[in-house]
């Protein structure tokens, strides 16, 4: 009888517990858009002109889980299966907005997004590298009418920032692709032979309402 008597003084103060700890500290701070956002300037893969802005806009960064789940196939399977992997973690880490297509009507000369499943940073005193997987072809520093179309494949963006907060960033097919055990970090073969795709690489300052 006595429990049966608590139940209507009981049930509000567990109503006004849960809410208190649900809810954002006073004074928090509440993020607006994405998480982090980088800027860089795309060049040309013919002649290494400047062909336009790129966007690089983080959602979230992917967990120590999903990089092993990556890492896992990477070493026992090899790098023909990251593409069926990537699909299965969980949703969108961000979006790289390409330049659009010029003086070929309105609609194509919007910027052309494609998605991230997989984006991962490491901090050091040397500076900053970051890493993004799309599921399908990048495209950076091609003709904007070739990178609109959706063609699958596992592409990774390999950027490394300096200490002055520029950087630079490279491309690679999941053939081109290595792990790194040291850094735990999937990174681009053999990275110093390639050329460049995006220069001028910094991070733009997130503002956050309260």
């Amino acid at each position: 009888m006595q429990s049966l008597s608590l139940r209507p003084v009981l049930a509000p103060v567990l109503g006004v517990a849960i809410c208190l700890l649900v809810s954002p500290h006073p004074g928090a701070a509440l993020r607006v858009g994405p998480l982090q956002r980088f800027t860089a300037r795309a060049v040309s893969v013919v002649d290494s002109k400047d062909v336009g802005p790129i966007d690089i806009l983080v959602d979230h960064w992917s967990n120590d889980t999903e990089r092993d789940a990556l890492q896992h196939t990477f070493i026992d399977k090899g790098a023909e299966e990251l593409l069926p992997v990537l699909h299965r973690l969980h949703g969108r880490a961000g979006v790289v907005l390409l330049p659009g297509v010029q003086a070929l009507g309105t609609r194509v000369r919007t910027r052309t997004p494609k998605n991230l499943l997989f984006a991962r940073e490491r901090v050091t005193k040397a500076g900053r590298q970051l890493v993004f997987i799309a599921d399908q072809h990048v495209g950076l520093g091609e003709p904007a009418i070739y990178s609109r179309a959706e063609l699958q494949e596992f592409n990774l963006l390999d950027i490394r920032i300096g200490p002055d907060g520029k950087g630079f960033g490279k491309v690679a097919r999941a053939k081109d692709v290595t792990y790194n055990k040291q850094t735990k970090m999937f990174e681009v073969k053999n990275y110093g032979e390639l050329p460049a795709r995006l220069v001028d690489v910094h991070v733009e300052k997130m503002t956050e309402m309260r």
